[in-house]
């Protein structure tokens, strides 16, 4: 993930960084890590169909998604900054916190103060003001920086997830950067944070003492508790007795996403939690992970046995399941567990270690119901990823983005291709980019029901263009191509896909220096649902190009350099 800061009147500078306590639930394309300019656009369409829909709005109401922490060498006052959108789309940044850090030390001095907060609204258009001028002042300088994010408000991602606007002319040197915090410190100051306390109502003059809650039906109280998140829904069980037994019933706890209180879960709270998600549907436990520094070995036991006791008395009910980037509690204990819940139709597992499962045959039983499969960022072998596939027949989205550990394509696509002939999504973002494979990418012609096909810097090597036509003509449901990177990808590889894919509707060719003005202006006229195309760094498409192209096909958004 790449993060980039501008100062105005100076040059940009640009630091790689990886998020402390959650990574992003997408891998970014930094496009190899070069630094670029406020204008420079990298289209990556989002709402996909496979996304992970949310499991409760009332636990997440801004949907925050994912999270940047970095600091300043020196502390700096956050009224000498803003926040320059990416698009004019609300409510992309969801919160801004700050902290004074104390470097001797390298402990925080103070709390995390909340410098900025996005306004509520189903629809986040109605709401959008734009970012302040200036942050609230803080009561101290800061040098940490934690930003929250909802990506899903932009039509358009970019290299850039964030930029704070220098206000006043300095000299860039004045406020060098270093790597993000250490994830103790951060953890340390986020137990600092408090989450919003409902204000005390004073009683009225004219009250009789009559009590209105006890008066309502039990209906309405059920009704007004089914819109409660977990943290109200904790509070009203200690009312009184009967509001804690109608508290406690399971049909509340059927929609479960506990990363919203990632800061706060444990082996004891979870273990209280354990009952009441005996007949639970949806449960996310991604971020609640092992960088709790107060986790030891026999912590991470203790959750883990936890986690298994809930899978195991929830298996006949559980149909999404998403443990993403909780690495430590990922076993092959834990994948026995998961693939023994036969009605699991969804399940994450991405930033997670595999390293300690030996024996893939004994984990994986038979799920004839899973439909999503993603395993990005993880580090999934082979022989395990091959295992799953043959016991998932329906499967019909596969995310497997920048897998490191998966080094040979071949029998990967051949695995699909005789055990997954539904599959829909097929993404391998920065994986695959070692191997020879320029004769196996022919077999995603035999994937007749492909939709979308990402393949990010995944060029056959040695080079070889003739599995387009294959895809083209057997694959016309294809409504997605990512070819990005592609540095030998030419006009007339892409011809048949022009010529046959009607239904495509995205583009991404971002880095294919060879693609020309005429491939553009075929795709714009051959293929009727097309909406957005990225030629991001395309040498030969100019400005003047993509204004003309926009000027006379406005359905379509084309994007590159400006």
């Amino acid at each position: 993930m790449s993060v980039m800061l501008l100062f105005a009147g100076c040059e940009y500078i640009q630091f790689k960084t990886t998020p402390i306590y959650y990574a992003p639930d997408f891998p970014e394309y930094v496009v190899n890590h070069r630094t670029i300019g406020l204008s420079d656009v990298l289209v990556r369409p989002l709402g996909r169909f496979h996304d992970q829909k949310p499991y409760r709005y009332q636990d997440n109401p801004f949907g925050a998604e994912y999270l940047f922490t970095f600091q300043f060498l020196r502390p700096i006052n956050m009224t000498n900054f803003r926040m320059h959108p990416s698009w004019e789309e609300a409510n992309v940044v969801v919160r801004i916190w700050g902290s004074w850090i104390d470097h001797d030390k390298f402990t925080i001095e103070g709390k995390w103060h909340l410098l900025y907060e996005a306004s509520h609204s189903k629809d986040p258009s109605e709401s959008y003001q734009g970012y302040p001028d200036c942050f609230p002042m803080c009561p101290e300088p800061i040098t940490a920086i934690r930003i929250e994010f909802n990506r899903n408000f932009l039509m358009y991602s970019r290299v850039i997830e964030t930029l704070l606007n220098r206000r006043e002319m300095e000299v860039l040197s004045n406020f060098p950067l270093v790597l993000p915090l250490d994830c103790k410190v951060l953890y340390e100051g986020v137990q600092t944070l408090t989450r919003n306390v409902v204000p005390k109502i004073e009683p009225r003059a004219n009250w009789n003492g009559e009590n209105f809650t006890e008066a309502l039906p039990t209906e309405i109280l059920y009704n007004i508790f089914n819109r409660l998140d977990l943290l109200s829904l904790s509070r009203c069980a200690q009312v009184n007795k009967r509001w804690n037994l109608i508290a406690s019933d399971l049909h509340f706890y059927q929609e479960v996403d506990l990363k919203v209180y990632w800061d706060k879960i444990n082996g004891n709270n979870l273990g209280k939690l354990k009952d009441k998600l005996q007949i639970v549907r949806k449960l996310d436990m991604s971020w609640c992970t092992d960088y709790h520094p107060s986790f030891d070995v026999h912590a991470i036991l203790e959750y883990r046995a936890i986690l298994i006791n809930i899978l195991e008395g929830a298996k006949d009910t559980l149909t999404h399941l998403c443990l993403n980037h909780t690495t430590d509690f990922v076993s092959e204990v834990t994948m026995q567990q998961i693939f023994d819940c036969p009605n699991l139709e969804e399940l994450r597992l991405r930033n997670n270690s595999f390293l300690g499962i030996k024996d893939w045959s004994e984990s994986c039983n038979e799920l004839m119901s899973l439909k999503t499969l993603d395993v990005s960022l993880s580090t999934i072998k082979e022989n395990g990823l091959i295992e799953i596939l043959k016991k998932t027949p329906n499967l019909e989205h596969l995310l497997m983005d920048d897998c490191n550990w998966l080094r040979n394509v071949e029998p990967i696509i051949t695995t699909v291709v005789n055990y997954n002939p539904n599959l829909k999504s097929w993404t391998s973002s920065w994986t695959f980019y070692f191997e020879d494979n320029s004769q196996t990418y022919k077999e995603f012609g035999k994937l007749s029901h492909l939709e979308y096909l990402d393949l990010t810097n995944c060029e056959p090597v040695p080079y070889e263009s003739s599995w387009l036509e294959s895809v083209a003509m057997n694959c016309q449901k294809l409504k997605r191509l990512e070819l990005g990177c592609w540095d030998q990808l030419t006009d007339e590889d892409l011809l048949p896909i022009l010529t046959h894919c009607k239904e495509l509707s995205h583009l991404y060719l971002p880095q294919t220096s060879k693609i020309s003005y005429w491939t553009l202006i075929m795709a714009c006229e051959n293929l009727p649902n097309l909406h957005h195309i990225c030629v991001y760094s395309c040498e030969q498409i100019s400005k003047e190009m993509v204004e003309d192209l926009t000027e006379r096909y406005k359905h379509v958004n084309v994007y590159r350099i400006q």
